[in-house]
C-alpha cells in the first residue's frame, strides 16, 4: 500500500525526498476509533501504509527549511522506515505519523510560535501517543511544560539531538529553575538520545589540548544552546591543557564580522572555538574568522555547525580543516542492527543517514515499544521511556536514566575535508573533565 506523502507548503524540492512506498502487514488492528489528524498548515498529511486507517499517532517535529532542512528530510524517513519494518504497529495498535515544521521560512531557525503552535497541537489531541524530536532544543524548552501538562496523561517526547544541558538536569550548563519548569506535572516525560552539551563541549576542549593548541578564544551566539556549550568548553579547557585568551557573544542579525574577527585577532588564540548555530549567521561569521585569522588558527564548533555545504559556500577553501564536533558516529562505527539500518536506508533512500537520523530511528522504537507496553494510554506511555533499557538496539546497548539522559556519551570528531565531514576519531570525555556539580 502506498504512503500518502509528506508534503510542506513552501518547502520544495526537498520534501520530495519523502514520496516513499512502503509494506505493511495484513492482520487485523486492535479496536477503537481511528486516530484524529492534526490539522494544521505547517504538518504534513497522515504517512500510514496498514490495514484500515491508524489507531494512533506519532509525530514528527523537524526543521525542513533553512540550514539543517535535509536532516530534517532523513529524521522523518528513518521514522516512516521503523514504521515500515514494525508494519505500522506497535503492539496491536496501527501507528500513522504526521510531520510537523518547526522553523521559520524566513530566518531558517527555530520559531518560538511554531513549536508553541505544534505543542498546543499536539497535546490536545488524544490520538498522539508521542512526539519524535523537536530537532532544537530551544523549541524542546518551548514545548515540553504544555506536553507535560497534557489532556489525558503527559506526552511522551524523544528527541534524537537535542544537547541542551537544563532540559534534563539542573546545574552547571542550565539555567535557574531548569528542568523544573518542563515537568509541572512533576512527572517526567521528555528523553533524549544525544549526550549533553557539557560531555561536548570537554570533548571539543580535549581535541584542542591534544592539537597542541594552548590559546583558545571561545564565541557564542547568545542562545541557550550556544551560551551553554561554550560555557562547557570553558570549563574543561583549563584541565585539559588549554587558556581561554578571550570570550565574545556574535549578533545573528548583523551583517558584518570582521571587527568580532580582528578583536579575536588581537589575543592570539591558536584557536577559536564557536558555541552556536548554523542559522545564526553562522556561515558569515565562518567566512569573516577565516579571512582575518588564516589558515594556523584552528577552528573548532558543535554539532551546530554539522552542514560543511554552507560554510564551504561562505568561506570557501579557508574553511577546509575546521573541526567539527558531533554526538554520532559515522555509520560504519554503529553496531551490527544500526550498520544494517544505515544500509538498508541508503538502498531506499539513495542516500546514506547523516547527523542524527539513525539516532531519531532508535527513539522511535523506544516509543513504539513503549506504546505497546503502555496498552495505547497516553498517561503510561512515558513511563515506559525513562528508565528504558536497550540492547542490541540501533545504537547499541544503554539505558534511558531517571532524568531522560542517555547512558552513550561518545563525541565523535569530524573535520571538514574538501567540502564534506571527514570522521577523524570518538571521544569518551572522563568524568573529572566535566561541567557537573
Amino acid at each position: 500500500m502506498n504512503v500518502r506523502p509528506l508534503v510542506f507548503a513552501g518547502a520544495g524540492l526537498a520534501m520530495a525526498m519523502l514520496l516513499m512506498a512502503c509494506g505493511a502487514e495484513k492482520s487485523e488492528p486492535a479496536k477503537g476509533s481511528p486516530a484524529r489528524p492534526i490539522a494544521s498548515a505547517i504538518c504534513s498529511p497522515v504517512s500510514y501504509g496498514g490495514p484500515g486507517r491508524p489507531r494512533f499517532l506519532i509525530v514528527n517535529s523537524s526543521g525542513f527549511q533553512g540550514p539543517h532542512k535535509g536532516h530534517g528530510v532523513q529524521t522523518a524517513q528513518a521514522i516512516k522506515m521503523v514504521l515500515a519494518n514494525r508494519g505500522w504497529r506497535a503492539g496491536p495498535y496501527t501507528i500513522g505519523m504526521q510531520a510537523c515544521e518547526e522553523t521559520s521560512g524566513r530566518t531558517g531557525q527555530p520559531s518560538t510560535e511554531k513549536c508553541r503552535r505544534n505543542a498546543r497541537a499536539f497535546a490536545m489531541d488524544r490520538s498522539v501517543l508521542g512526539v519524535v524530536g523537536p530537532l532544537y532544543s530551544s523549541c524542546a524548552a518551548t514545548m515540553l511544560a504544555t506536553l507535560n501538562r497534557a489532556p489525558g496523561g503527559p506526552v511522551a517526547v524523544l528527541s534524537g539531538s537535542n544537547t541542551y544541558v537544563g532540559l534534563t538536569r539542573a546545574g552547571p550548563g542550565a539555567a535557574p529553575g531548569e528542568p523544573r519548569r518542563y515537568f509541572p506535572t512533576g512527572r517526567r516525560s521528555y528523553a533524549r538520545m544525544a549526550p549533553t552539551d557539557d560531555i561536548q563541549g570537554a570533548a571539543d576542549a580535549l581535541v584542542a589540548g591534544r592539537l597542541g593548541m594552548r590559546r583558545a578564544f571561545v564565541l557564542d551566539d547568545r542562545s541557550a544552546y550556544g551560551t551553554a556549550l561554550a560555557g562547557t568548553f570553558r570549563a574543561a579547557a583549563g584541565r585539559a591543557g588549554v587558556s581561554v585568551v578571550g570570550t565574545a557573544a556574535w549578533k545573528a542579525g548583523a551583517r558584518d564580522y570582521h571587527a568580532l574577527a580582528l578583536r579575536v585577532r588581537k589575543a592570539h588564540p591558536t584557536a577559536v572555538f564557536v558555541g552556536g548555530d548554523l542559522a545564526s549567521n553562522g556561515p558569515q561569521l565562518i567566512a569573516a574568522l577565516t579571512e582575518v585569522l588564516g589558515p594556523d588558527v584552528q577552528l573548532i564548533a558543535g554539532d551546530g555547525f554539522a552542514q560543511p555545504v554552507p560554510l564551504v559556500e561562505a568561506a570557501g577553501s579557508r574553511v577546509e580543516g575546521m573541526i567539527v564536533s558531533i554526538a554520532v558516529l559515522p555509520n560504519a562505527s554503529l553496531p551490527p542492527r544500526g550498520r544494517q539500518f544505515a544500509s538498508e536506508f541508503q538502498k531506499r533512500y539513495t542516500q546514506r543517514p547523516c547527523c542524527y537520523s539513525v539516532h531519531d530511528a532508535q527513539a522511535t522504537e523506544i516509543l513504539l515499544d513503549a506504546i505497546a507496553k503502555a496498552g495505547g494510554i497516553r498517561a503510561r506511555v512515558a513511563r515506559y521511556v525513562i528508565g528504558a533499557r536497550v540492547h542490541n538496539g540501533l545504537l547499541g546497548d544503554f539505558q534511558i536514566n531517571r532524568n531522560g539522559d542517555t547512558t552513550l556519551n561518545t563525541i565523535g570528531i569530524y573535520q571538514i575535508r574538501a567540502g564534506r565531514l571527514q570522521f577523524k576519531q570518538a571521544i569518551l570525555p572522563a568524568q573529572e573533565l566535566l561541567n557537573r556539580s
